[in-house]
């Protein structure tokens, strides 16, 4: 009796123990794959962040004066930086390798810059010439917090999944050997 137990407790420790491997094996690939998707979520956030700066400073001119013309010569202030469209995230990123709520966030921020995007529009139709102030305000307001957003996102990303914050670009030439041109 005591040979037939000790082999059932011998196949229940086998059988734990493969369970315990496989969870572990899981747990490893998910976390490779969530910093793989990581990575991929940062470039496509952190250029989108780049191009909200742009729209952020773009005040309507041009060279310190109104960027627009008319046929008839009268100056109006005019966008210099386009609009960028919503980030759109690759199908195979594995999502739910991704805590919920930053996945939530992330996933979400594209309908965020749409309904942005739909808001300056409107202040666009109330908005007069020439200087279109209500329209460049809710412009440069809406894409700083798109911007913010964005590199909150990143910051959480890079903090959830132990990822270094990215290096600053290396300058070439005399500039960056601190010799005057």
């Amino acid at each position: 009796m005591s040979a037939a137990i000790m082999g059932l407790v011998g196949v229940v420790r086998g059988s734990l123990l493969s369970s315990f491997k496989d969870m572990v094996a899981h747990l490893f690939k998910q976390r490779s794959n969530g910093r793989y998707a990581a990575v991929r979520i940062i470039i496509l956030l952190d250029e989108y962040a780049h191009r909200c700066v742009s729209v952020v400073s773009d005040n309507g001119t041009c060279m310190g004066g109104p960027a627009g013309k008319t046929e008839q010569g009268e100056e109006y202030y005019a966008s210099q930086i386009s609009q960028p469209e919503p980030p759109s995230f690759p199908d195979d990123i594995d999502w739910r390798s991704i805590k919920f709520k930053l996945n939530y966030r992330i996933l979400s921020f594209p309908n965020s810059a749409r309904a942005t995007d739909r808001n300056i529009d409107e202040w666009g139709t109330s908005s007069s010439p020439p200087e279109f102030d209500e329209w460049f305000d809710s412009r440069q307001e809406g894409y700083a917090h798109l911007g913010l957003e964005a590199v909150n996102s990143i910051k959480e990303l890079r903090k959830e999944f132990s990822l270094p914050a990215t290096p600053a670009p290396k300058l070439a030439g005399r500039a960056a050997k601190g010799r005057k041109p």
